[in-house]
């Protein structure tokens, strides 16, 4: 169903609908629609006419008489209010009934099985794609290798944020950062307990491998995680001259050597219980 802002209101189901009206007399319609997107009641003029009625905007009301009847059997159904108008009464019931075909309804309850295999009273023609199936067996094509090494350690440095865990370490901790070195796969891990400390971790971390090293970090690949991307993490990468390189969204495939090792450490740690 497509309104005024061109947008697409989806029809969940259609039946029957009664109105009280103001002036006592009921109105019963037919074909009326369900959509829940809707915050407002709409009747639609040009459904009266195509269902036989003559409507008239007349000294700020609405009225409506049967087509080929005189206008003495007219029906006052809405007034003016505020520049539109609105019907006067209200709802009495509605039986809506589902729009959905017999094919479809039993392939949803019987968890999505196949067309084919629904019982034979079931088995009618299908038209189109489950929306449902679609969607679930929808796999993305397979991200390309990196070419990309470092030749030298420091040059590309690899970090996410694992957590928050299912339960706290011993002394409350429930998030920890990883820091890896892309040439020597060597990683720093720092325990927190709460994601707001990467950046100090971060600077814990640089002070520790400059004094190790007497080397520089050069780039640093993460998410977009707020945590990576606040005011202060940006400064102190423009002062230290390190490039940052910042994944794609719900695109974690992008920062994998961090990810994979997520894994394995929250694989370990569900094998041993650690004492932090």
């Amino acid at each position: 169903m497509k309104l005024g802002d061109d947008y697409q209101y989806p029809i969940k189901g259609s039946g029957e609908s009664s109105y009280k009206l103001d002036s006592g007399k009921s109105l019963t319609m037919k074909e009326v629609l369900f959509v829940p997107g809707l915050k407002k009641n709409l009747l639609s003029i040009s459904a009266l006419d195509a269902k036989g009625m003559w409507v008239a905007f007349i000294d700020g009301q609405v009225i409506m008489w049967p087509k080929g009847k005189k206008i003495d059997d007219a029906v006052v159904i809405g007034e003016q209010e505020g520049g539109l108008y609105k019907l006067k009464g209200h709802p009495e019931q509605a039986l809506i009934h589902d729009t959905v075909e017999p094919n479809e309804l039993w392939h949803r309850r019987l968890a999505h099985v196949h067309y084919r295999a629904l019982p034979i009273a079931f088995q009618t023609k299908h038209d189109g794609v489950c929306k449902g199936c679609a969607k679930g067996k929808n796999t993305k094509k397979t991200f390309p290798s990196s070419k990309s090494k470092a030749k030298g350690i420091l040059e590309i440095i690899h970090s996410d944020v694992c957590g928050p865990m299912s339960s706290n370490s011993l002394s409350g901790y429930a998030y920890y950062v990883s820091f890896i070195d892309d040439f020597s796969r060597k990683t720093w891990i720092y325990f927190m307990k709460n994601k707001d400390e990467v950046f100090s971790k971060f600077k814990e971390f640089k002070a520790l491998i400059k004094n190790h090293t007497e080397k520089k970090i050069k780039t640093i690949r993460s998410d977009n995680g707020g945590e990576f991307t606040s005011n202060e993490f940006k400064e102190l990468c423009k002062e230290a001259g390190i490039k940052r390189e910042l994944s794609t969204p719900y695109n974690p495939q992008q920062n994998g050597v961090a990810e994979r090792k997520n894994r394995i450490s929250s694989y370990l740690k569900g094998r041993t219980k650690i004492r932090i």
